[in-house]
């Protein structure tokens, strides 16, 4: 009888366990510019405490982030945005992201879409990364005090950097800045260095992120292990002397976020990939060994009673 009830038991979980994970594998991560958010988790409103950091408090939009390991993702949907050229060419990299978008890399994403009052036309976002996550905060103890910490000029510090992307300019990526030294507010010298128009060509805006756009819309990716690799050298490709490599990307990192008309947001995003959990298939396999045992243990059984 007790052998009988453990082997119920054990059925039952592992049911429940290839259940649970079956129905987490088959949420994948919606790239399409924003019609749809499956596989993204929202922040909150741009004028919600904990997520506004300045601005307006009556343009409202929604703020997403995403974290997942690339594997052959397409876009769909048809979204404005893409490739090496800004036009349609989806995750097609070019001769200066040698690496980028392969298989097993990280890529964060973050989104934002209009709520009321705002717009997103010919929008250039700013997205700042704040590395050991200690340099922009959200504003308190209420929305609109004027306490946020939001400003790259201000609050970075060395090996800090910012993405712009250019809607206005099929929502490609444009510049890519460092800071050499630090910010006015924690002892300076502010010292930026930039690198223009995708590094490598000048013209070819060619980088290790992109970005896609529907009309009220927009999601961003950044491959961090590429962007680490690439960009995380002084003078990447000859262009900028005074580069000397943005910072190490680790688990978590603080987002200060223009590009929500004149608002910015604050938050952190998580960078590191969620657990590896056993494909559906292998625990379909797992169980039915387990119903092998749990038969060989229940013949057993009645062979000594």
């Amino acid at each position: 009888m007790k052998n009988r009830r453990l082997f119920s038991a054990v059925v039952a979980a592992g049911i429940l366990t290839l259940a649970t994970v079956g129905s987490a594998n088959a949420v994948p991560v919606d790239i399409n510019g924003g019609s749809s958010w499956g596989g993204w988790t929202s922040e909150g409103m741009s004028n919600s405490l904990g997520v506004y950091g300045s601005g307006s408090t009556t343009a409202v939009y929604e703020v997403y982030r995403t974290i997942f390991s690339f594997n052959n993702h397409s876009v769909s949907g048809g979204p404005t945005g893409g490739g090496p050229t800004g036009g349609a060419t989806g995750f097609g990299t070019g001769a200066f992201t040698s690496g980028a978008f392969a298989n097993g890399d990280r890529i964060l994403g973050i989104g934002v879409r209009v709520g009321s009052g705002g717009s997103i036309t010919n929008f250039t976002p700013t997205v700042r990364f704040d590395l050991d996550a200690d340099s922009y905060l959200a504003d308190s103890p209420t929305v609109g005090s004027g306490n946020g910490r939001t400003s790259f000029t201000s609050w970075s510090e060395g090996k800090d950097f910012t993405v712009q992307f250019e809607g206005a300019n099929s929502w490609r990526g444009g510049v890519l800045t460092e800071q050499v030294g630090n910010g006015t507010s924690n002892g300076g010298p502010n010292n930026q260095q930039q690198l223009v128009g995708g590094i490598g060509s000048g013209v070819s805006y060619d980088w290790a992120f992109r970005a896609f756009a529907q009309s009220a819309s927009y999601q961003m990716f950044f491959d961090l292990d590429a962007m680490q690799s690439l960009y995380g050298v002084s003078n990447p490709f000859s262009k900028n002397a005074n580069f000397t490599g943005i910072g190490p990307i680790g688990n978590t990192v603080m987002i200060s976020l223009n590009g929500l008309g004149t608002n910015n947001v604050v938050f952190d995003a998580d960078t590191a990939l969620p657990a590896n959990v056993p494909e559906p298939s292998s625990l379909a396999l797992f169980m039915a060994a387990l119903l092998g045992l749990g038969a060989t243990g229940l013949r057993k059984t009645r062979k000594t009673v």
